[in-house]
């Protein structure tokens, strides 16, 4: 896919890994819509930085807990910059709970984390189907080596990214042939949600790695760029964790 003059909306767009991906998209020449929940100041700074690589690029604030916010937020891409080919599903909740204390996971916790990782992309997809059926566009998911391992934050966390990427495959069938599906599944990442585990532990997962080593942003984000451009590829899940799940 040739990016320059495309439009993206990148969920979760304002930090961390999604603003990573948006980068290298409006480097690419892309036209992006940020969408945030609650950091309304990182993804305003993330628009600033995207729109001096000589893109457009405009925040909208949506909680994809809320259905209406998540068809809301693909009607507000589609009015902002008159088409949509690349949906990134990068946005993403967890709680912090060891596997054994089960019965620390509340209700509440399962239910929004699976509506947030799960449910919102979707949404989400269904909601933007229709324009990337037009443009010839595709969908990236942003899961989780905790997709594919019984370990990470919490149970509803890994099962949450399991189900995302099970949902990329079903998305793929479902789609094809107008719009390709396509996940990526990043090992831990030194971001707020990663910096959450302590450092000792960080250190200790990285010397784990086969790479021996911690994953920078900037190599994920390459990685999703190359699934967003490929045209040949679709209904897969790549892992860029350094080889963790190996070892």
């Amino acid at each position: 896919m040739e990016l320059r003059d495309r439009v993206a909306l990148v969920t979760g767009g304002g930090t961390g890994l999604g603003r990573a991906i948006a980068r290298a998209l409006a480097r690419e020449g892309c036209h992006l819509t940020i969408g945030y929940s609650r950091s309304e100041r990182d993804a305003v700074a993330t628009v600033t930085e995207l729109e001096a690589l000589g893109v457009r690029a405009v925040a909208e604030r949506a909680d994809l807990a809320d259905p209406a916010a998540c068809r809301q937020l693909v009607a507000a891409t589609l009015a902002h910059h008159g088409r949509l080919d690349v949906l990134v599903n990068n946005a993403g909740t967890t709680v912090y709970v060891p596997f054994e204390a089960m019965d620390q996971v509340t209700v509440d916790d399962w239910d929004r984390v699976m509506a947030i990782n799960l449910r919102a992309p979707w949404l989400l997809a269904q909601a933007a189907a229709p324009a990337l059926r037009q443009a010839g566009g595709c969908i990236l998911n942003t899961a989780s080596i905790a997709g594919l391992r019984a370990g990470g934050s919490s149970i509803v966390y890994c099962v949450s990214k399991a189900g995302l990427i099970h949902l990329t495959r079903c998305l793929a069938t479902a789609l094809a042939p107008a719009v390709r599906v396509n996940a990526i599944a990043p090992g831990f990442l030194r971001t707020r949600w990663g910096d959450a585990f302590g450092e000792e532990t960080l250190r200790a997962i990285e010397q784990s790695t086969l790479l021996r080593r911690a994953l920078a942003l900037e190599d994920i984000a390459a990685a999703a760029l190359a699934l967003i451009r490929n045209d040949a590829i679709t209904g897969q899940t790549l892992v860029a964790d350094g080889g963790l799940v190996l070892h």
